[in-house]
């Protein structure tokens, strides 16, 4: 379950960074309207990366 909890947690860091660059650059690419976009894919991030340390805690209970 380790290996499953580091990918989880560096597919939450890759999204986060995502929605930062098309927050930063995001108008050539989305348009002009391109911040909503980017909120909603950080955001994902950031729950991504809770269900990783989630995950985490729930494997330290059972090992418990």
């Amino acid at each position: 379950m380790k290996n499953w909890k580091n990918t989880i947690r560096a597919l939450g860091i890759t999204t986060c960074l995502i929605g930062a660059f098309l927050m930063a650059f995001g108008e050539p690419i989305m348009g002009t309207i391109h911040t909503g976009v980017a909120t909603v894919v950080g955001i994902t991030g950031i729950g991504i990366i809770t269900t990783a340390n989630k995950t985490s805690i729930l494997e330290k209970r059972e090992k418990n």
